[in-house]
Order: structure tokens, then C-alpha cells, then sequence
């Protein structure tokens, strides 16, 4: 009777090494490393203090047309003149001159007077950010 209750525990030890030793990584087998560097930023925070920034450093003017030669510039800020009834400002980039309106600490500002500015005739004109 010992022999019938020997071969079973014999049995299962037997199987309990093969699983064992059949799981176990070998030497050849490659490593794999998990690298864990996530970095959480608040998006929306970000994006708010980037447009207090621009809204603090930036100023805007309303450009209503760019000339190669100051002769022609002069003559369209006399027709600005009769027309807004403001002294437009003469701007010189490069080799180019830029004949613009207005000063605005912000766009929504700049906006809302380049709509006026448009009903008065300047169609093209855009609002611009000076540096």
C-alpha cells in the first residue's frame, strides 16, 4: 500500500520541476527594461500664461499699405489723412515702408478699429503685431 501512495507524490513532484524549470528565463533570453519618465504638465495653464505674456509684451497697429519708395508712401498717408481723419504713422522695414494706424496693447483693440478703418474704404488693411 506504501507503493500505490509513493507513485502519485512522485508523479506530481516530477511534473512541479518540469512547469518550474520550463518558466525560469534562461541566459540567452533578452532583458527588457521599463524606463518610467513621464512628465504630467498642466497644458491649459501653460497656454494662459503664454497669452498674459503676449498680451503684456506685444503692440499692435493696423497696416494699411507697404511701398518700396517713400515718394508713393507719402502720397497714400495724405489720402489716409482726408479720409480717417488721423496722421498715419510712416514705418521703414528693410527696404520697404509700411504706413500704419493706430497703437494697441491688445488685439481684440487693433480688431475693432481695423473694422472701421475697412468701412472707410482701406479694404486691404490687416492688423499687425510690431517687435
Amino acid at each position: 500500500m506504501r507503493r500505490a501512495f509513493i507513485y502519485p507524490i512522485i508523479l506530481v513532484s516530477f511534473l512541479t520541476v518540469t512547469m518550474l524549470s520550463s518558466c525560469s528565463s534562461s541566459g540567452d533570453d533578452e532583458d527588457i527594461y521599463v524606463l518610467r519618465d513621464t512628465v504630467v504638465l498642466n497644458i491649459d495653464t501653460l497656454i494662459k500664461e503664454t497669452r498674459n505674456q503676449q498680451k503684456l509684451n506685444l503692440t499692435f497697429v493696423v497696416q494699411l499699405a507697404a511701398f518700396k519708395e517713400m515718394k508713393y508712401a507719402d502720397a497714400f498717408r495724405d489720402k489716409v489723412k482726408e479720409k480717417l481723419n488721423v496722421v498715419p504713422d510712416l514705418r521703414k522695414s528693410g527696404d520697404v515702408y509700411h504706413v500704419t494706424v493706430g497703437k494697441f496693447n491688445d488685439a481684440a483693440s487693433a480688431q475693432d478699429y481695423l473694422n472701421v478703418v475697412k468701412s472707410k474704404g482701406f479694404t486691404n488693411a490687416f492688423v499687425k503685431s510690431l517687435d
